[in-house]
C-alpha cells in the first residue's frame, strides 16, 4: 500500500503539471497556502504532510481530483475524462480542451508523445480545417446523435475565426512536440469511407463538396509525406523546418487497433486513449502506464521507420494511399456525371 507521502508527491506532480510556463510550484504554495518557504519546502521534500484544508485549496484551484493520486492497485484504474455535454455546433469546448490539454505535456519537462493511429491522425487534420470540421460533424451527427445535427446536411460554410484560432494554436503546439507515430494501412480510409457514406445518402448539401473533401485529404496525404520525408513537423503553407519539432513515423502492416497517445517526460508518464469517438480518457497510473508503454514498444518495435530512412517503403506506403483516394474520386465523378 502508498504511504500518505507518497501520494502527496504525486499530488504536488500533478500540481505541477497544471501551471503555466514560468510559474514554480513552491511559489504558488505559498502564495495561495499562506505558508512560509521554509514550511513549503519541507512539504515539497516530504518532511511535512499536507493538511486536509491544504490538499482541498490545491485540488479545487487545479482541477484535480484527489481519487486519482490515491493507492494504486494492480487491476484497478482510475480515469479523467472529457464531457460531451458541452459539444456544439462549432465544436469550441472539444477544441480549447484539447489545447489546453497540448498546452500541459508543453509545459512538462523534455516531453515526447507515443502515438498509435487508427486511422485519423488528429493533429494532422488540423492542416486541413474543413476536413476537420468534416470529421467533427460526421462524429457528432452520425454516430453520437447530438440532436443539434438532426436534420443538418453538411455544407460549405465559413469556419468560425476564434474556432480556427484554437485548433491552430493546438495544432503549433503539437508541431513542436517530439512525436513517435506509427500507421497501418487503414490510415484515412476511415475517412474515406464516411465522405462516401455522405455522398451516398445525399448528406452534403452540395454534392459535389464530396470531391473538394477528397482533394483535401489527397493534399493532407502529400503534406504528411513530405513531414515523413526531412522527419519534421510543420504547418502546411510554411517552410519546413530544419531543427526541433522531430517527426518518427512507423508503418506498421498488421492492424492498428486504437488511437493511444502515451506522454514520457523527466520524471513521469500518462496515457491518453481515445474513447467513444469524441470522449478520451487520461491516467497517470503507473500500471496502466507502464503496460501501455510495453505495448507500444512491441508494437513499435514491430513496425517499420518511414520517415527519413526506408524511402522505398516509405514510398509504397503514400503511393497506395494516394491510389486509394484517387478511386474513390472517380467513384464519386462517375456518380455525379451520372446524376447530371
Amino acid at each position: 500500500m502508498d504511504k500518505p507521502l507518497d501520494i502527496q508527491q504525486r499530488l504536488l506532480e500533478g500540481v505541477k503539471q497544471k501551471l503555466p510556463k514560468g510559474e514554480k510550484l513552491a511559489q504558488i504554495m505559498m502564495d495561495i497556502l499562506n505558508l512560509s518557504q521554509d514550511a513549503v519546502y519541507r512539504r515539497i521534500r516530504g518532511e511535512v504532510p499536507l493538511t486536509i484544508f491544504e490538499t482541498k485549496i490545491l485540488c479545487e484551484k487545479y482541477d484535480i481530483s484527489f481519487d486519482d493520486y490515491g493507492t494504486f492497485r494492480k487491476g484497478q484504474v482510475t480515469f479523467s475524462y472529457n464531457a460531451l455535454t458541452n459539444i456544439e455546433l462549432n465544436f469550441e469546448n472539444y477544441l480549447v480542451g484539447l489545447r489546453d490539454g497540448m498546452r500541459q505535456i508543453k509545459n512538462l519537462e523534455n516531453p515526447e508523445l507515443y502515438m498509435s493511429i487508427n486511422d485519423t491522425p488528429l493533429f494532422q487534420l488540423f492542416n486541413l480545417p474543413h476536413l476537420t470540421r468534416f470529421k467533427f460533424f460526421f462524429w457528432a451527427k452520425t454516430y453520437l446523435k447530438i440532436p443539434a445535427y438532426v436534420n443538418e446536411k453538411f455544407k460549405r460554410e465559413k469556419i468560425d475565426k476564434k474556432v480556427l484560432q484554437i485548433g491552430i494554436e493546438a495544432h503549433n503546439i503539437y508541431n513542436s512536440i517530439t512525436t513517435h507515430e506509427v500507421y497501418s494501412h487503414e490510415a484515412l480510409r476511415g475517412t474515406l469511407r464516411q465522405i462516401q457514406y455522405y455522398f451516398d445518402a445525399d448528406l452534403f448539401e452540395d454534392p459535389t463538396y464530396a470531391l473538394e473533401l477528397i482533394d483535401n485529404l489527397l493534399q493532407l496525404t502529400q503534406h504528411i509525406q513530405k513531414q515523413a520525408e526531412i522527419g519534421r513537423k510543420y504547418a502546411r503553407g510554411n517552410e519546413p523546418v530544419n531543427a526541433g519539432n522531430a517527426f518518427h513515423m512507423y508503418f506498421n502492416e498488421t492492424f492498428v487497433a486504437d488511437n493511444t497517445y502515451l506522454i514520457k517526460w523527466k520524471d513521469g508518464k500518462a496515457v491518453y486513449i481515445s474513447h467513444n469517438i469524441l470522449k478520451y480518457l487520461l491516467t497517470s497510473d503507473p500500471f496502466y502506464t507502464s503496460e501501455t508503454e510495453f505495448t507500444l514498444q512491441n508494437l513499435f518495435a514491430n513496425s517499420s521507420p518511414i520517415s527519413v530512412v526506408n524511402a522505398k517503403e516509405r514510398s509504397k506506403f503514400f503511393s497506395s494511399l494516394e491510389r486509394t483516394i484517387q478511386t474513390f474520386r472517380k467513384h464519386i465523378e462517375t456518380a455525379l456525371e451520372t446524376a447530371n
